[in-house]
């Protein structure tokens, strides 16, 4: 399976052909590697891809024109082969598009290109979802990246949201989500021990937020900027020190969700012939962790 690296002055990125998933992250001033490197008994990916639904599916699929179509929680993207379009030092463009087996679930044809660009402080990362069939389409996407942050050997590290106030957090069940209270905000949330016991942690009006990730002693290790993401998870494993945070388009099924495509919370519309852009992108401090 092929491979892909790009490099900058500071960070060296590897990009797998499956799934169009970052495995490695590097700082090479410090040799830090920032994201989770998979372990089978953790979370055994590093940054997955999510189209066309978003967390886990109580009916274990979707029901389209009352015919039941067989999905797996966060879609099939992750488990498609990219392409490369286009290659440079520091950026790349990879694409998937429909197969027959993917029409075989999900009757539409598609394709999502990964735009992947360094900068001197990180990278950024634009997923978009073309419709390349004849009939609109309702779909949801999003990024998963795990990072290797000390969050459960240390306590007191925090995310922090910008100005502006998000709504949640919305805590999940049994990977469901219940929005009782959408007038709660919020500006900060802290990893504790328990935080995702139930699992992850749901935001909404998450568009053009600034997510800083900070140490215990105050320190922005980590800022995720989003653009078209409404809505973000965090999540981890407790006693694992993985720190999950994921910029969505949509949001795993409530408890009372009845399958029907049309009302899943979180849903887009794209219309034939058009595209949906969704960026984020990560800056990083010279090494806030070194020595941890």
């Amino acid at each position: 399976m092929n491979v892909w690296q790009l490099e900058n002055n500071r960070f060296l990125v590897v990009v797998n052909a499956a799934g169009g998933e970052l495995s490695s992250l590097r700082d090479k001033s410090t040799g830090r590697e920032w994201l989770w490197q998979r372990q089978p008994g953790v979370w055994n990916n590093s940054a997955t891809q999510l189209f066309p639904v978003v967390g886990a599916l109580i009916h274990e699929g979707l029901r389209v024109n009352n015919r039941h179509l067989p999905l797996p929680a966060h879609g099939f993207l992750r488990h498609q082969t990219f392409t490369c379009l286009e290659q440079g030092v520091n950026h790349l463009l990879l694409e998937a598009c429909s197969t027959s087996e993917t029409l075989g679930v999900w009757p539409w044809c598609w394709r999502i290109q990964l735009r992947l660009m360094l900068h001197e402080f990180g990278v950024s990362v634009t997923q978009r979802v073309f419709n390349d069939d004849r009939q609109p389409f309702l779909y949801s996407i999003g990024w998963h990246p795990g990072f290797a942050l000390p969050v459960s050997s240390q306590t007191g590290w925090q995310v922090k949201f910008g100005e502006l106030a998000v709504r949640g957090p919305f805590p999940t069940r049994n990977r469901t989500l219940v929005t009782e209270d959408l007038t709660r905000t919020t500006q900060s949330f802290a990893l504790t021990e328990a935080a995702f016991r139930e699992g992850a942690i749901y935001f909404g009006d998450c568009q053009q937020q600034q997510i800083r990730v900070c140490s215990p002693d105050g320190t922005i290790v980590m800022t995720l900027e989003t653009a078209e993401y409404d809505w973000l998870a965090l999540w981890g494993v407790p006693g694992a020190d993985l720190l999950c945070i994921e910029p969505l388009a949509g949001t795993t099924d409530a408890p009372d969700f009845d399958g029907t495509v049309e009302k899943k919370r979180g849903i887009r519309l794209l219309a034939p012939n058009q595209s949906q852009r969704f960026s984020v992108k990560l800056r990083f401090t010279v090494d806030a962790c070194e020595g941890d």
